[in-house]
């Protein structure tokens, strides 16, 4: 193994996560710098997704047709480029494009970093190198906010993306020079259409999503914007279904659902975006019903990122001793038993200190190293940083689609209970374990690309 990829691997993926970790401390700073409300600061959050959801598909299936170390480079160049802009202190509109550089450089970095992976590192160690890869996302939580609040306490915000660039041109020059050329011998041709289809229908689905509110009649379904997102949206993937069955280089390969577990790992992959919704979710029971403040109330989640740290680099030692199969059935009734937890127990910092750990431990075993290793060893091998990032859209797509229906849960209040959402995000953990279940025990060993 080459410890200068790993590096760049390593520390393009956690800068990438702090970009998401830093936000909380530094979004206040923002709408006093630009004299903005807290539902315009939003869209700083919200177009960093959009961004990252078409970069993820676009920048996945570029590294399929022209290579992972131009893709990858690719990627944390226009990262780079945002950061510098924010950096620079930008007006609030060249700030929300520079945070869309950022999410859509962003996207491309974990599913290509794990391809990579894929190819360099040695069958027997890959379930590690996953999990040192998934553990980056909990340590970027754990140092991220206090680094970020510790310089703000002695320099101005822009400091913390000053600091970053040192980092980020470093690991892209070790990106450049450490990934090996993997040269195709014939590439195919991007499909735009299905680019420009698939892309318009997962950013129309999520802003009509964004917009439902338990406070609406009809969660605000009839709202005529909300509607008409929503019918674009649908209207665009079903014309983008239509279209790749007919194209004769797909935009997403058919292939990449031929194999029963990719199928079954895409699914799943929607449980752990509706973790993560759990989990942020949980600074506000801590509000309302524990009368913390904001930061205070992040600090509560401290033992559910150690449960994630701890529960990735475990995982991954795991994986080529048991499989993934037990791992994911063993997180899945993790994340269910807490969040079951979180539903019915009396809110207190003693349930966020007991059911924290397992909560982060179980959802660790869905971000991090099982379902990584299920694509590696299932998808075909033209076609494996592509099969990469639809693992990462169907996180994105679980996120969106449980952030309104737990939001308006939480809004109905059924039987009077306020924490009753988290008891529904239970149950459908403990119904993915079903999914999991039909996974096979044994994977071969994929062969190099």
């Amino acid at each position: 193994m080459n410890p200068k990829l790993l590096l760049s691997l390593f520390g393009a993926v956690l800068l990438a996560a702090l970009d998401i970790a830093i936000l909380g401390p530094i979004l206040p700073a923002f709408r006093e710098q630009y004299q903005i409300s807290l539902a315009v600061s939003s869209w700083i959050v919200t177009i960093y997704v959009l961004a990252n959801l078409v970069g993820t598909s676009l920048l996945g299936a570029l590294a399929d047709r022209r290579g992972q170390k131009q893709s990858f480079s690719l990627s944390l160049g226009l990262m780079t480029l945002g950061t510098l802009v924010i950096a620079l202190e930008p007006s609030f509109p060249v700030l929300l494009t520079a945070r869309a550089l950022q999410g859509f450089g962003a996207g491309g970095l974990f599913p290509i970093a794990a391809s990579v992976i894929g190819l360099q590192v040695p069958a027997q160690r890959q379930g590690r190198m996953l999990g040192l890869l998934g553990a980056t996302f909990g340590i970027a939580f754990l140092i991220g906010p206090p680094a970020a609040g510790l310089v703000q306490s002695f320099a101005h915000w822009t400091w913390i993306f000053w600091c970053q660039l040192p980092f980020l041109l470093t690991f892209l020059a070790l990106a450049t020079s450490q990934i090996p050329s993997d040269k195709r011998h014939q590439a195919e041709k991007l499909d735009f259409p299905g680019l420009m289809a698939f892309s318009a229908g997962l950013t129309f689905l999520a802003l009509g999503f964004s917009r439902l509110s338990a406070t609406n009649p009809w969660l605000g379904l009839l709202e005529p914007l909300t509607c008409a997102s929503l019918a674009i949206g649908t209207a665009s993937l079903v014309g983008f279904v239509f279209w790749e069955t007919r194209s004769p280089s797909p935009f997403i390969h058919p292939g990449l659902f031929t194999p029963p577990a990719l199928r079954r790992a895409f699914l799943l992959a929607l449980a752990a975006g509706l973790g993560e919704m759990g989990v942020a979710l949980l600074p506000d029971l801590a509000v309302e019903t524990l009368g913390a403040t904001k930061s205070s109330a992040s600090l509560l989640l401290g033992p559910l990122v150690i449960g994630i740290i701890l529960g990735s680099l475990a995982s991954g030692r795991l994986l080529e001793r048991t499989g993934p199969r037990p791992l994911l059935v063993a997180g899945l009734i993790a994340q269910g038993s807490a969040l079951t937890a979180f539903g019915l127990a009396p809110a207190s910092r003693e349930l966020f200190w007991l059911a924290g750990p397992l909560f982060g431990a179980g959802l660790s075993c869905l971000l991090a190293g099982p379902l990584r290793w299920i694509v590696l060893r299932a998808s075909p091998s033209e076609h494996r940083t592509a099969a990469q990032s639809q693992l990462s859209v169907s996180i994105l797509v679980g996120q969106i689609t449980a952030a309104p229906l737990m939001g308006a849960l939480a809004g109905i209040r059924l039987w009077g209970n306020p924490q009753l959402h988290f008891l529904f995000a239970g149950a459908a953990s403990f119904g993915f374990v079903l999914v999991a279940l039909g996974l096979p025990r044994h994977f071969p060993v994929p062969p190099a690309a």
